[in-house]
């Protein structure tokens, strides 16, 4: 679902204390299936076991801005490994923002783990465990362009906290809702009526071949839980988001406001600018010492943070209207270092976001052992 997941105490504290080396865990009972099962059936549950090694869980800390202050919330999702690289496919609302993200694999362990991608538009983030395990399962991706309604779909998820839940039922339907990401890529979702709930958030969904063809993303619903109107964000919009040779990732979310805007919220006399909101951590932008905001404000409706940086030049470019930021967009997809010119405190400052490691594609590791299919359970 598209609001984040307050988790239990019980998640704060194992996100407080993991180790990545703790090894110890308490062992799993073994169940074995029962003989004699239907062929649908015999079909699930093998295909269960065979996916379930690469869904990992996906914990969060934040720092939330209220009326009352900062305070620290958790966060709770679900993850797919997608790469012998230990790239972990998600939903983008499960971590942005976040300050530190822990990985709980199959094995039990607790991993670090670093946003290395996200497009909060699209609800697609790319995490990389910070130390790679060459042992961890990794799914397999299907083709999205390749379905049909009707067929089945599995999804695997932590539904209010209760890990490794599967809810299975068909693709109901494909919508792209007409909205352009990063300015070039429109995004599909597939609906589907199998159940998705807070934690499945970021879970993969699979075909009856095991591949994985979405992402967990969003529900429609007046109860708040799931209705049999679910969304998942098609993993051919995934593969365009993090093909990055010819566009640039700086990992920072702003919004525009123009003279009108700046006027009134900020007392500036410019034509326009990009105010900061979030910078994710250990991004192009956060390296470079762009702030996002914290103190919040109703602008039109919306709530947007104000004590961020204001953008006054992107790419050599100013950030003045519409027509400066398309410029602006298309100059910086060539530039593997972008300059950017800012307002913070009543000054100017000039800094440089350097993009080239995020340059490339993240799933060329991913698409050249497809071929090998998930590594099998080492449990």
């Amino acid at each position: 679902m598209k609001n984040r997941t307050t988790t239990t105490a019980l998640a704060l504290a194992l996100l407080a204390c993991v180790s990545p080396a703790d090894g110890d865990h308490a062992g799993l009972k073994v169940r074995r299936a029962p003989e004699g099962l239907a062929g649908d059936e015999a079909r699930t549950v093998e295909l269960y076991r065979k996916v379930l090694p690469s869904v990992v869980t996906i914990l969060t800390q934040s720092r939330v801005v209220s009326p009352l202050g900062l305070s620290r919330q958790g966060g709770l999702g679900t993850g797919v490994l997608i790469s012998p690289d230990c790239h972990v496919l998600t939903a983008a609302h499960v971590v942005d923002g976040a300050d530190a993200i822990v990985v709980k694999t199959q094995d039990g362990a607790f991993r670090r783990s670093e946003l290395i991608f996200s497009e909060p538009d699209a609800d697609v983030a790319l995490l990389r465990l910070v130390e790679p395990d060459a042992g961890l399962p990794h799914a397999e991706l299907g083709d999205s362009d390749r379905l049909a309604v009707g067929q089945s779909t599995y999804i695997i998820g932590n539904p209010r906290g209760l890990e490794n839940s599967l809810s299975v039922g068909h693709i109901s339907g494909f919508r792209e809702f007409n909205r352009l990401y990063d300015g070039t890529v429109l995004a599909e979702f597939i609906q589907t009526d199998a159940a998705i709930n807070s934690g499945n958030s970021g879970g993969p969904v699979f075909d009856s071949q095991g591949r994985v063809i979405g992402i967990a993303s969003w529900i429609l619903s007046h109860s708040g839980g799931s209705e049999g109107l679910g969304f998942v964000v098609a993993i051919n919009t995934a593969r365009q988001l993090l093909a990055l040779e010819d566009r640039a990732w700086t990992g920072m979310e702003a919004v525009y406001l123009n003279a009108e805007q700046l006027g009134a919220l900020l007392n500036l006399d410019a034509e326009g600018g990009l105010l900061v909101q979030q910078v994710a951590r250990n991004s192009p932008a956060d390296r470079a010492g762009i702030r996002g905001g914290s103190v919040p404000a109703q602008v039109g409706g919306a709530t947007i943070l104000l004590g961020g940086d204001l953008i006054l030049e992107l790419g050599g470019r100013e950030a003045c209207h519409a027509e400066c930021l398309v410029a602006a967009h298309d100059h910086i997809a060539t530039l593997d270092r972008i300059p950017v010119t800012l307002l913070r405190g009543g000054k100017r400052l000039d800094v440089t976001v350097d993009v080239s490691s995020t340059r490339r594609s993240f799933l060329q590791r991913t698409e050249e052992s497809a071929s090998e299919g998930p590594r099998p359970s080492t449990r």
